[in-house]
């Protein structure tokens, strides 16, 4: 049976790999000289991909929530735990407020270039963050083997 725990990693890889893939579409947009909310391919699978890595950082934080829970009740102790916790829920809060920003400005159709430029590089600053959260659940599953079963 599947252990709910095992369900967090399982998703944090959406964000982890649609947002670099978002990045290259939207810098590619901007190499056109062309809006990251206009209404071209490249321009609309940028705004897509963030939006489709947001859905996966927040439910990878809610099923996150539910690890933590699971480890602190096997005995690990929660100050080991609470700073990715703490990194886990800004990077899907920050991620889920620029998809709603970048899904606006996508409706509204907006073409300004110094907009497309500041979500730009919001999204890289984003996924900087997304590594560096990635980093220490690395450290917790790696280092430290929370949650995860021991070969009998």
């Amino acid at each position: 049976m599947l252990d709910i725990a095992h369900i967090h990693p399982m998703l944090i890889h959406f964000p982890l790999a649609l947002m670099p893939v978002a990045l290259a579409a939207q810098g590619l947009a901007l190499a056109r000289g062309q809006s990251l909310f206009g209404r071209d391919c490249v321009s609309t699978s940028g705004v897509v991909l963030v939006v489709l890595a947001a859905a996966g950082a927040v439910l990878a934080a809610l099923f996150g929530d539910m690890a933590l829970d699971q480890a602190v009740a096997s005995g690990v102790p929660l100050s080991k735990l609470e700073g990715h916790e703490e990194l886990g829920i800004l990077s899907a809060s920050v991620l889920a407020g620029l998809a709603v920003l970048e899904g606006w400005f996508y409706v509204r159709k907006n073409t300004s270039r110094g907009l497309s430029g500041a979500a730009f590089l919001a999204g890289l600053i984003l996924t900087g963050l997304l590594i560096l959260t990635a980093y220490y659940g690395g450290i917790l599953v790696y280092g430290l083997g929370v949650n995860v079963a021991t070969g009998g």
